[in-house]
């Protein structure tokens, strides 16, 4: 995975909040949260998995892991209400990091039972500053750039 340069800016908010990482398919959102749980000693748990969905369930996360993300979380009926729980009773002993679709926008636009409680990020497929790499190495391969 290309370094995203929401890394560092996602480490420093989970240190007071939770965040909540949105952005479309195939963007890097899960990658960015398995880079975190690797980096922050933390447990991935997803949605789309019934193991981790029976987990989330019955709040049975990992207590050992110091950080805990939570991939499409969305997608569970009540998860605002879930979140708010889970945040309440363990977010200062686990910073929580949720990723999602543009889904997890639309709650931020009102009043709503995570208010306070989170920082919002959206992740992009790419950055104009990711676009330069990207071409100057390419470039760089063909010799086009002169030193």
């Amino acid at each position: 995975m290309q370094p995203r340069s929401l890394t560092a800016i996602v480490e420093q908010d989970l240190r007071d909040k939770m965040v909540l990482f949105a952005g479309p398919r195939q963007c890097g959102k899960t990658s960015m949260a398995k880079e975190l749980i690797k980096k922050l000693d933390g447990m991935y748990y997803s949605w789309d998995d019934a193991v981790d969905r029976k987990t989330l369930r019955t709040l049975t996360l990992n207590e050992s892991a110091h950080l805990w993300a939570l991939d499409e979380i969305h997608k569970y009926r009540g998860w605002r209400n879930w979140l708010k729980g889970l945040y309440d009773k363990h977010g200062q002993q686990h910073p929580v990091f949720v990723t999602g679709s543009a889904r997890l926008d639309l709650y931020h636009r009102g009043g709503d039972s995570l208010a306070g409680r989170y920082f919002l990020h959206h992740l992009h497929p790419f950055t104009l500053a990711v676009w330069m790499v990207i071409e100057i190495r390419r470039n760089l391969g063909r010799g086009r750039l002169a030193s």
